[in-house]
């Protein structure tokens, strides 16, 4: 029997790959997908759930054994860090408290390059809260994806990352590999590897650790 996966954030770059690639994966039986609208993509493995993520801590337990969290926003799209704040941080540490009363197993984050709840950056430091707050929480094991900036065809160009990418382009390949800029592809298909494997506790990695990127 496979394993029933439930995605948050499909509709972001990185989150709509981890659906298709979870769908293609022959160890998923079921994938369910959380979304404020309908997604641009069905598969016979996929359901998706219309949610309002203000409401998760009032939604009924259901047999789940990974979550895999891409749920992100900007500072210019959330219009205020309270409002940022309550994407970034509330929904993922309420997601992850529903996944253990439905008794999730794993919980997969993916958060950011430099995420420290001690940054002086409102953003890392809001990454790092997310982190430590679902990192304390009772799962057998949490993966939390540290990211750097994304090569995508996003529905929101993130200007900041398209000056990152032409950045790192005039530099050697061997600067700041961390903080190479990868394809949404290829950080999904590591978040995706990095949860076949038997890890437990918490496990704090880059995507290049498990997959060769396809644009090296």
């Amino acid at each position: 029997m496979g394993k029933t996966a439930l995605v948050v954030g499909a509709t972001g770059a990185v989150g709509r790959e981890i659906v298709c690639g979870l769908c293609e994966n022959e160890n998923y039986d079921k994938i369910i997908v959380w979304a404020r609208r309908e997604l641009k993509f069905s598969h016979e493995k996929l359901e998706t759930q219309i949610v309002n993520f203000s409401d998760v801590k009032g939604l009924p337990p259901r047999e789940i054994d990974e979550i895999f969290c891409a749920l992100g926003t900007t500072m210019k799209q959330a219009g205020s860090r309270g409002q940022f704040y309550k994407v970034d941080v509330s929904y993922p540490v309420n997601i992850a408290k529903w996944g253990i009363a439905s008794g999730a197993r794993r919980f997969a984050l993916i958060s950011s390059q430099g995420a420290d709840e001690r940054s002086r950056f409102f953003y890392l430091r809001a990454k790092g809260k997310a982190e430590k707050k679902i990192a304390a929480l009772k799962y057998e094991s949490v993966q939390i994806a540290r990211l750097p900036a994304i090569k995508s065809e996003r529905e929101r160009v993130r200007m900041g990352e398209l000056f990152t990418i032409w950045l790192f382009g005039l530099l050697p390949k061997f600067i700041l590999t961390n903080y190479r800029p990868m394809g949404a592809q290829d950080i999904a298909a590591s978040v995706i590897a990095a949860a076949q494997t038997d890890a437990k506790g918490v496990q704090i990695y880059h995507p290049r650790d498990f997959v060769q990127t396809h644009s090296e």
